[in-house]
Parts: C-alpha cells; sequence; structure tokens
C-alpha cells in the first residue's frame, strides 16, 4: 500500500518515515520507471538535495527503477535545476529530483520530468499512482545500469558564460538557507566576478539557523539586517532545493517574487514590446499594473511550477515568475526556475546601472500587503472549504479570480484564499490600499473560512 495524499498537484511529498518511506520510495522508482521504459526510454536522470532521508530515500528510489531494466544517470547531491539542466545537458527526457523544496525538515519527497519539456503534475501524478496501486510493473531478467556524472563545472560554466556582468562592481550578500545551494554558491558567485558575504551557507538537513523557505519574511529578519551591516548592493537568499530565489536590497527591505518580476519586465518589455506577462495569483496588483503600463499583457494564472512552465511552452512565454520566488527566463535560458540564473540576470540589470537596488522599483504603486498565511485544513476537506468559500463571496455579489482558489476583488483591495499544493493548508493573503483596508479584508477571509472549515 501507498499513501495517496503524498501524490499533490505538482510532485510528490511527504513526512520521512510517517507517509514517505523506503518502501514507498522504491515502488515510485518502479512505477515510473516503468511507464518510461513503456514509452520507449531507456535512461532516468536522478539528484538528490541535502535533506537527512534523501540518501536513504535516494538507495530505495534507484533500486526500484534499477529493478525495472531503466539505467540511472546519477548527478547526485545538487539543486533541482542542475536535474533540469541535466535533460538539456544529457538530452535525455526522464528524470527524478529528491526534495521536499522549502518545506520542514520531516518532509521530503520527488519533484519528476517525463516525456514533456518540464515536470509532471496534475492528472499524471494521478496516473502514476494508479499505475502503482495495480502494481503494473515492467519486470527484467537483467539489471539497469547506474553511472555517475558531475555536471557542476557545465552547469556554471553554462551560466556564467553567457551571463555577463557590466562594469559596476557589485558586493552581494547570499543566505543559502542551509540548503544545497551551499555547496555551489561560492564558486559561482567567484565566476561572477562579484564580492560576496556569506550566511547560511553550510550545507545541513537538519536547517539548523531558519527555515529555508525565504518567501516568508521571518525567516529573512535576520539577512535582512546582514545585508545593512555588511554594506551590500543586493542580497540573494535560495530556498532549500535551490529553484527560487528572493532579494533583499541595500536598505534590507524584501522584495518578493513579484516585485523582482517588475525589475525585469522594466529590463525586457523594451526589448519585447506587447509580451505577454503571466503572474500568479498570489501576486501584487503593482505588478499587473506596471506590465500594462509598460505596454505589456497581465494574466493572472495557478499557482505552482509546473503550471507556470506550461503557459511559458504553450504560450511560446518570454519571461514568468511567481510571489514565492520561482523565477523563469526563456528569451535566452531554457525557460525553467533556475534560481542561480535568476540571479546572475539581476546582478546583470543592477551592475549596469549607478541606481541602488531599492532605486529599482522607483515609480510603482505601492499597496499595503500581507504576508502569506497558513490555516490548517486536511488534504481531503481543502478543496471542499476553498470551494464554499469563493461560492460565499460569489453569492454576496463580489468579484472573484477563480483560476486557482480565489482571489476575492473588493473596493480597495483584494484578498486570497487557494489551497496549498504542497502541505494540508489553506493560504490566505490580502493587499489594500490602507492598513486598515487590509485588515477588514483578511478578517472576512477568515470569518468566511470559518464557517465552513
Amino acid at each position: 500500500m501507498i499513501d495517496k495524499n503524498i501524490f499533490r498537484g505538482y510532485d510528490i511529498r511527504g513526512i520521512y518515515p510517517e507517509d514517505l518511506n523506503e518502501e514507498s520510495a522504491e515502488l515510485i522508482g518502479k512505477g515510473f520507471a516503468s511507464s518510461m521504459k513503456r514509452a520507449g526510454e531507456t535512461h532516468i536522470i536522478v539528484g538528490r538535495d541535502v535533506r537527512l532521508s534523501s540518501d536513504v530515500l535516494f538507495k530505495a528510489l534507484t533500486k526500484g527503477i534499477l529493478e525495472t531494466g531503466m539505467n540511472i544517470i546519477n548527478i547526485g547531491v545538487c539543486m533541482t535545476p542542475m536535474t533540469y539542466f541535466a535533460r538539456e545537458f544529457f538530452h535525455v527526457k526522464p528524470s527524478i529530483m529528491i526534495t521536499a523544496s522549502h518545506n520542514p525538515k520531516e518532509y521530503n519527497g520527488f519533484k519528476m520530468c517525463g516525456l514533456g519539456s518540464d515536470t509532471i503534475f496534475g492528472e499524471e501524478i494521478q496516473e502514476l499512482r494508479k499505475l502503482i496501486e495495480r502494481e503494473d510493473f515492467e519486470e527484467s531478467n537483467q539489471l539497469g545500469t547506474m553511472e555517475d556524472r558531475d555536471i557542476r563545472e557545465d552547469y556554471l560554466s553554462y551560466i556564467t558564460n553567457r551571463v555577463k556582468l557590466g562594469d559596476r562592481k557589485l558586493k552581494v550578500a547570499v543566505d543559502c538557507g542551509s540548503g544545497v545551494a551551499s555547496l555551489y554558491i561560492k564558486e559561482f558567485l567567484e565566476k561572477l566576478g562579484v564580492e560576496y558575504c556569506l550566511t547560511c551557507c553550510e550545507a545541513d538537513g537538519n536547517f539548523p539557523i531558519h527555515h529555508p523557505d525565504p518567501s516568508q519574511e521571518k525567516n529573512m529578519l535576520e539577512f535582512e539586517k546582514f545585508v545593512v551591516e555588511n554594506h551590500c548592493d543586493i542580497g540573494i537568499a535560495f530556498d532549500g532545493d535551490a529553484d527560487r530565489v528572493i532579494c533583499i536590497d541595500e536598505k534590507g527591505k524584501i522584495l518578493f517574487g513579484d516585485e523582482f518580476m517588475i525589475v525585469v519586465w522594466r529590463d525586457l518589455m523594451p526589448k519585447h514590446p506587447n509580451a505577454e506577462g503571466i503572474l500568479d495569483v498570489k501576486c501584487t496588483q503593482s505588478l499587473y499594473e506596471e506590465i500594462a503600463k509598460l505596454g505589456g499583457k497581465p494574466r493572472f494564472v495557478k499557482v505552482g511550477s509546473p503550471f507556470i512552465k506550461n503557459e511559458i511552452r504553450e504560450n511560446n512565454l518570454i519571461f514568468a515568475g511567481e510571489y514565492a520566488g520561482h523565477i523563469y527566463f526563456n528569451d535566452e535560458y531554457f525557460g525553467f526556475d533556475d534560481s542561480f540564473y535568476s540571479a546572475a540576470r539581476i546582478l546583470k540589470i543592477l551592475s549596469n546601472t549607478d541606481k541602488p537596488m531599492s532605486m529599482l522599483l522607483d515609480g510603482v504603486k505601492r499597496y499595503v500587503g500581507t504576508p502569506e498565511q497558513f490555516v490548517k485544513v486536511s488534504d481531503e476537506r481543502k478543496v471542499e472549504v476553498v470551494e464554499k468559500v469563493r461560492d460565499d463571496f460569489v453569492n454576496q455579489g463580489y468579484e472573484v479570480i477563480s483560476v486557482d482558489g480565489a482571489r476575492v476583488l473588493f473596493d480597495n483591495g483584494w484578498g486570497l484564499v487557494r489551497c496549498s499544493n504542497t502541505e494540508p493548508k489553506l493560504t490566505i493573503k490580502a493587499e489594500a490600499d490602507t492598513k486598515e483596508h487590509v485588515e477588514e479584508i483578511m478578517k472576512k477571509i477568515e470569518s468566511t473560512i470559518e464557517k465552513y472549515k
């Protein structure tokens, strides 16, 4: 038996060893390898992060893969974007990254890419679950092979040879959240040619200094001070598996992914007039307005890396991003979320101007926003609760953007409730023109959730 709740919206994720253990990892390896073998593939790329359970899950997962006769390209302990890069570098489609991204240390999971351009999600993940439950596995008289390949130099050089910084010499502060970026950050910054100050850059799966989610400002409070105290031009923070990036300006103010996107769109739009700019439902209204002001075409989409990448592929978008810090460049890169490449691009913008980082957002209309907040609701009930909340606001006559949960539009702002794709909880957030109005909106969102929770 395997816990169906670990098969989430766009990856497999659960608490080790209660929800996800060696037995389930082996079954997932067998199931994924079986589906890829039937599709005519012969190899699967496998990488893993520094979580405490990643090594044991790697052994179990790869055992399941090899038993089907499929071969493994083992790229070792790496960042999630390196598995995506390896797919391009080796011209191999299937890949599995063992990681739980920004989740607490007791979690682990698998991000998988199949025959398409990017991560499998939604129904594909559920089809994999069904295959495993049927025990519909490929059998082989001969075990597959496992080849160890080190792509460190190829990956770092690919980025730094293509993103050349301007003449301005930058001093950069970095917080790796004790995650896997810690193993690569010094070489990366040295190749870019910047001065740097590092904190939380010793890899440790216990994440002893702070939770490895930089999109939560409570985790960044000490880093904000660190940037200012070390007189840095910019601070850059990575999450646990380094597919997300968050910036801090020279004054210690955090720039979430949506503000990061404003800076990039101001640089890109003159080169790509009338470009379509997508933004997830957690993003500030400022981003929507700025894309329109620059002559672009803004549009809301679902939160989640696979959904965004699917939009990029289907609509040939040049750039996209998410509030949580997933940033996707498709103009001069591969279109997947790569925090190191995104960091290089923001440093390129900053190094080609005399303005401080804080001034790169001059002229943007500001709103008062809450941080993301969470309401615990079981995986079995969270979809139902969100639907009832959405319908309640619609029945009250509010306009609701429902591409992902409910982004409820009020006279002075908006409030959001949506299901987490990775944990048993709801995400809520609000933004308005004043502190008083944003507090009013949050109370309406919270009280409506309570009616149905």
